[in-house]
């Protein structure tokens, strides 16, 4: 019988307030370090000064590309561009506008790790942080 690794380390929720308390829960309760922040001018200083396992960010905050933009700055900078980004979004349902990284050109503009649309399962958002985390430590 196979005894399953736990996973923990530091998560950075960029999200707006009516979520956090919600969302910091779910990884609090799994054994994480929460940080959070509600804006992304906010969000990318708290990653160059925590350095967190991984990144959650709203896409849609301050303005409706607010998680696009930082993840673009995140990508571009030698220091942050290993710490993996999950967007999250309603878009689809509030536009009707798919957005998928498997497509070549969605990944030229799109820098984040992955994206998920809203609803996202608590379970699933988890399954993935640690994903991302045990890769990063195989490296």
């Amino acid at each position: 019988m196979r005894v399953q690794e736990t996973v923990t380390g530091t998560i950075l929720i960029i999200d707006k307030n009516e979520r956090l308390p919600r969302e910091k829960s779910v990884f609090e309760d799994a054994g994480f370090t929460v940080i959070t922040a509600i804006n992304s001018e906010d969000g990318i200083n708290k990653v160059r000064e925590f350095h967190p396992d991984v990144v959650i960010s709203e896409v849609m905050l301050e303005k409706a590309d607010s998680g696009f933009v930082l993840g673009y700055r995140m990508k571009q900078d030698d220091e942050l561009k290993e710490i993996p980004l999950i967007l999250l979004s309603s878009i689809f349902a509030q536009t009707g506008k798919i957005f998928d990284l498997s497509s070549p050109e969605s990944r030229r503009w799109i820098k984040a790790d992955l994206y998920l649309e809203r609803p996202v399962a608590p379970d699933r958002l988890l399954a993935k942080v640690k994903s991302f985390i045990i890769q990063s430590r195989k490296q």
